[in-house]
């Protein structure tokens, strides 16, 4: 008998914006397992290639998710500061924030709540407030000076 094989992602979205030269990913979805974690984080490990590094991941939609998620969050985080970047995580639920503290994981992830701090990690602090503004309305990049 055949067996079918499942999409990996069935219901996961996701959406990427750029900011300059880095990139916004947003990542929805219930759960993120084994396979899941296996397809996005070479996903990530490319775009690492196209960003200098430079990523935040919104993970705010992300329901739970298995050890295999975190391995992947911290190899794409070694790669990217390998390269002079970080992998940013935004908006990760309070219940897994705690669970990164208590066992020492969020030492090596950079978290924040904010999108214009975890931009400003990756130094889009000098992109003017409008600029950002108009980027995220119209999903555009924008340039990295105030003007």
């Amino acid at each position: 008998m055949a067996q079918l094989m499942a999409d990996p992602l069935p219901e996961t979205m996701f959406t990427l914006s750029r900011v300059g030269d880095i990139a916004v990913l947003n990542v929805t979805c219930p759960a993120i397992r084994e396979r899941q974690a296996e397809v996005l984080g070479r996903y990530l490990c490319e775009l690492t290639g196209h960003t200098g590094g430079r990523i935040v991941l919104e993970v705010g939609g992300v329901g739970s998710f298995s050890c295999a998620w975190i391995n992947e969050l911290l190899s794409v985080t070694r790669r990217c500061r390998a390269m002079g970047g970080d992998l940013v995580l935004l908006g990760m639920p309070l219940r897994d924030w705690r669970v990164l503290e208590s066992t020492g994981l969020s030492r090596h992830l950079t978290l924040t709540r904010s999108r214009t701090d975890a931009l400003n990690r990756l130094g889009a602090g000098e992109v003017a407030p409008w600029r950002l503004a108009v980027a995220r309305l119209l999903d555009i990049p924008v340039g990295s000076r105030a003007s």
